[in-house]
């Protein structure tokens, strides 16, 4: 073999060898990360589906204030049940027990598409392994 095909050879193997290095590296970030995202899993503390904010609309009536002026405004938690939409009014004194437990509720959604999204990328990594490193018999 000329000295020219070998260092091309070493050169492959070489580059190969880092590419798998990379990919392995890449693995176990996921992994790390995932660690991260257990805790958010593992909390035992109470959740509530949804979405609080101010809904401001006008009543309607003529001769209300809201008619020229400022409309009324109320804080809702919005939810979806069985695909549809419904809206529950906040009755005062609970705003912020809501607002606590709808945040957690999010975060652990977030977290949850984060986790899918990081086993996608873990699959197609671990596939790049198999196809490098697979060998016909």
């Amino acid at each position: 073999m000329p000295v020219s095909v070998c260092y091309n050879v070493i050169d492959i193997q070489t580059s190969e060898r880092d590419r798998l290095s990379r990919i392995r590296q890449a693995l176990r970030e996921l992994a790390k990360e995932i660690e991260q995202l257990v805790p958010v899993f593992a909390e035992r503390l109470p959740l509530v589906k949804g979405t609080v904010y101010e809904q401001r609309r006008k009543c309607g009536k003529p001769s209300c204030h809201c008619a020229t002026g400022e409309p009324h405004s109320s804080m809702i938690l919005s939810r979806s049940e069985k695909g549809r939409t419904r809206l529950v009014a906040i009755r005062s004194g609970h705003l912020k027990d809501l607002q606590v437990l709808t945040e957690r509720y999010q975060r652990f959604r977030r977290a949850r598409a984060r986790l899918g999204q990081i086993y996608k990328k873990m699959i197609s990594l671990i596939d790049q392994l198999e196809e490098a490193r697979r060998r016909e018999p």
